[in-house]
């Protein structure tokens, strides 16, 4: 009981106001970034991202949380270099990856470019700061961060861009090492086990959340009124400005009249009239009785 208490206090004590002017706090955590996640991983995510700035809004940070499992604090794209950069001391930075030719020589080659014949074995990354007198320079193995799905084989990301996503590695680590002060604890999606891509569009305190979206989808699609398939959402647009909202810039405090209105519509079923042919004798039969 006292260690839920001494936690709520310290969630009341890690809400901040952002650059942006949004609050950051527990219940907007828990409504727009992660809805799993526990009191603790809430305030560690709101803790680091008050020390290290980071603006979850718009996508500095994500708290991914997957079932059972403890959520996973990730650093958005860019976030490494803006930071480097914004130190004032880097003097250049270069990355790219490590293979072998059809001769078994080891080339590290700057970007991303692999010819057929080539493995790839890993990526590399060389970070300078001007107030060093040597530059980083930092080696990953492929096999040791290639993502995986639960069956073993490679996930999306790494089976389409693995040359890219190794780079991206090799460029995290090198730079956290560059830059501890300003790294420490961070870590991006290349070196982490996650499945799907992360979202990119930034978030609007106040509108429906992602979460929020996706339900009213999922019950539209079960009334006939969308379909993930086309994604088409017209009809869905339809029924909400008959009701009165407008779909596209919904208020978080309007899902939840939505949704209930979702669950009374009864979708009009589609009936096939089939025309009834009458002989004249009979038609002259009815018409006699009017």
């Amino acid at each position: 009981m006292a260690n839920s208490v001494a936690t709520t206090n310290a969630l009341q004590l890690a809400e901040f106001t952002l650059e942006g002017g949004q609050v950051l706090n527990a219940t907007t955590v828990k409504n727009y970034i992660c809805p799993d996640a526990t009191q603790q991983e809430i305030l560690y995510f709101l803790e680091l991202c008050k020390a290290q700035g980071l603006n979850p809004f718009i996508r500095d940070a994500y708290l991914v949380k997957y079932g059972s499992q403890s959520a996973q604090i990730i650093i958005g794209k860019d976030v490494f270099i803006k930071k480097a950069y914004a130190s004032g001391v880097l003097r250049y930075m270069k990355a790219g990856i490590v293979v072998a030719d059809k001769d078994r020589k080891i080339i590290e080659r700057e970007g991303t470019i692999k010819l057929d014949d080539e493995v790839l074995l890993g990526g590399w990354c060389e970070v300078s700061r001007t107030d060093r007198e040597f530059p980083i320079h930092h080696t990953v193995n492929y096999k040791e961060y290639e993502g995986k799905k639960k069956d073993g084989t490679p996930n999306s990301m790494w089976a389409s861009k693995p040359c890219t996503m190794i780079r991206k590695v090799a460029q995290s680590q090198c730079l956290r090492e560059a830059f501890p002060d300003e790294l420490r604890g961070l870590y991006q999606e290349e070196e982490m086990q996650i499945e799907k891509k992360l979202p990119e569009k930034p978030l609007e305190p106040g509108m429906a959340s992602p979460q929020q979206k996706n339900k009213i989808m999922a019950l539209a699609a079960q009334k006939k009124l969308f379909s993930f398939e086309d994604k088409d959402i017209t009809e869905l647009e339809k029924f909400c400005d008959s009701n009165g909202y407008n779909l596209k810039e919904l208020k978080f405090e309007e899902v939840d009249e939505i949704i209930a209105l979702l669950d009374k519509y009864e979708p009009v079923q589609d009936v096939e009239y089939q025309e009834v042919k009458e002989d004249d004798q009979q038609l002259e039969g009815q018409q006699s009785l009017l």
